[in-house]
């Protein structure tokens, strides 16, 4: 399984995209280190403050974002390449191959949380803070991007299934990303609708923002009183995530495998 990994990630060295996308999540944090920078967020300033911006917004928008893009990239390339027929014949599994490029998502999702950790110490420095929490915050960024990452298999379920075009993948991906994101943080407790209350229950971006808002939402404002009766524990969060993405997985390798016999 280990060699199948190392060479789905040497596929995706001699994608520029890739390269572009560390580039970016370096970048990212700019606008956020500006927004600190012009003023305070509540009680928090510098290095917490750019870190909650990133995790609380950044995250499950380029994450999720990325990752579809890149999982389209990895199942596609056989098929682009005309490689199929070889897979056909060498004693590997689907089922191996197929978990072997869900790892990989899995690997780049933590390396952007990595680089989400980094990038928002230098721009807490740059805004004249410490350092300070840095185990827990990288906790929290690592097990971030370990939800965001399972969040975006049901994406990943689409793009094998229909094994259409990278421009399909990418509005889909953009898509279920932008749906996710804003029925986290405008469809969060403002419907009556019981349909709506049960899709913000199960959609990944909306609990997880719920498990978040604990720590990232100032407890001396209005809005965490109002919050309050929403937060989420993590094992709760982690566990409708976990069967998410296991249900996920199970439906991928089941029509990967299809597709490769």
């Amino acid at each position: 399984m280990l060699k199948l990994i190392q060479c789905e990630m040497r596929k995706l060295k001699r994608k520029h995209f890739v390269s572009f996308v560390i580039f970016a999540a370096l970048l990212f944090p700019i606008p956020f280190t500006a927004l600190v920078l012009a003023g305070s967020m509540g009680n928090f300033t510098g290095f917490e403050a750019v870190f909650g911006l990133l995790v609380t917004m950044g995250m499950p928008i380029m994450l999720p974002a990325v990752l579809g893009i890149i999982a389209a990239m990895l199942f596609f390339m056989e098929r682009d390449n005309d490689t199929l027929k070889n897979l056909r014949i060498i004693p590997t599994s689907p089922t191996k191959i197929a978990t072997a490029k869900i790892s990989v998502l899995y690997i780049l999702g933590l390396i952007f949380a990595f680089a989400t950790m980094v990038s928002s110490m230098v721009g807490g420095l740059i805004a004249g803070s410490e350092l300070t929490n840095i185990g827990e915050n990288f906790g929290i960024a690592i097990i971030t991007a370990l939800l965001y990452t399972t969040s975006i298999l049901p994406v990943v379920i689409a793009i094998v299934g229909f094994n259409r075009s990278y421009i399909f993948s990418v509005i889909l991906t953009f898509f279920y990303t932008m749906f996710d994101f804003m029925l986290a943080y405008g469809g969060l407790f403002a419907t009556t609708d019981p349909m709506m209350k049960i899709i913000t229950n199960i959609m990944p971006a909306p609990i997880i923002y719920r498990w978040q808002a604990v720590r990232f939402v100032d407890p001396g404002t209005p809005v965490y009183s109002v919050m309050e009766p929403y937060f989420l524990p993590l094992w709760l969060v982690a566990l409708t995530v976990v069967i998410i993405g296991v249900l996920s997985y199970l439906a991928i390798v089941r029509i990967y495998s299809k597709r490769e016999s």
